[in-house]
């Protein structure tokens, strides 16, 4: 009896690729250390019965219509929106995700973000390494403290909730969330400002020049969730005509930027390289969760965690 094949797009934790290989599923694996190629994404899933693949990969309309033949795609991340999912449910090809499990390390890296962008760690940091501290300045890298701030939470998902909880209990925050208030008030008196929310045709650019304007000249905009809700050349805008204070971002348009973006040079800007749920326990769970779908759709099962 022919084994099942499954094609990860890029090298995952070995949690899953074992668990696979345990139900007797052979694995191939593109080798090399950055995304995947159209051409090589093709040549992989042609003759693969599921695919594991990352947020890079576009599996768009042409490439479901070329392979309709799979029987399960799993996708390595809690957001899908590099997928056709219309198209992948006309063809019956079951979508999974990796959603919940990278839930803390999102909430953890945003509040990283508040403080990082807050107290300057990063200018800080440079100026030790390209030789500039030479004394103890009591006006240098000056920043605000978190403690007692108000913290504006648009998308009060899972995410949301948890930074929710944290911010409450390490520093006292008063927090604004998108149930509870509109987005225009928690633009309005917010201190800092979190985004938690999926990108679909609603989302995209929800933060552009009006939203800069609303916001307080002390405002700290965070982002965790995608570039593209927020409007970049927008946001340079505001950072350089100091409308807002600063920006913490692991998520930009495009990702990575090029060497000559205006963010990289910006003193009033944090960014990360897209590290959310770059803990040692989610990766370690994202593995095993897609591993477990890709299981779960070759034997014709609900996957363990399906898209809807």
């Amino acid at each position: 009896m022919k084994k099942n094949t499954v094609f990860i797009t890029r090298k995952i934790l070995e949690d899953g690729p074992k668990l696979l290989k345990s139900r007797e599923i052979n694995i191939e694996i593109f080798p090399h250390d950055y995304p995947i190629d159209r051409a090589n994404l093709y040549e992989g899933a042609k003759n693969a019965d599921a695919l594991i693949c990352m947020l890079t990969d576009q599996i768009d309309r042409s490439f479901l219509m070329a392979n309709p033949h799979l029987k399960v795609i799993s996708n390595y991340a809690v957001g899908f929106n590099n997928i056709d999912i219309s198209v992948a449910r006309e063809l019956q090809i079951p979508i999974g995700n990796t959603p919940d499990v990278l839930t803390n390390a999102t909430a953890e890296l945003a509040l990283g973000l508040m403080l990082a962008t807050s107290r300057q760690f990063f200018r800080a940091s440079e100026s030790i390494r390209n030789g500039e501290w030479k004394d103890w300045n009591p006006t240098a890298f000056l920043g605000p403290e978190l403690t007692g701030k108000t913290l504006g939470i648009i998308g009060m998902g899972r995410i949301g909730r948890r930074l929710s909880e944290m911010a409450e209990t390490a520093f006292k925050m008063i927090i604004l969330d998108s149930k509870k208030f509109s987005i225009q008030k928690i633009l309005e008196q917010s201190d800092l400002i979190s985004l938690h929310v999926p990108l679909n045709e609603k989302t995209k650019n929800m933060i552009s020049r009006r939203e800069f304007q609303l916001m307080k000249p002390n405002a700290i905009l965070i982002n965790t969730s995608r570039g593209e809700v927020i409007n970049q050349d927008e946001l340079i805008w505001a950072l350089e005509n100091k409308i807002i204070w600063g920006a913490g971002l692991d998520v930009t348009t495009p990702e990575p930027l090029p060497k000559n973006s205006k963010l990289l040079i910006l003193d009033n800007v944090f960014i990360t390289p897209h590290i959310g749920s770059a803990s040692n326990e989610a990766r370690k769970q994202m593995s095993l969760i897609a591993a477990q779908n890709i299981i779960c759709g070759l034997e014709g099962k609900p996957l363990k965690a399906q898209v809807k």
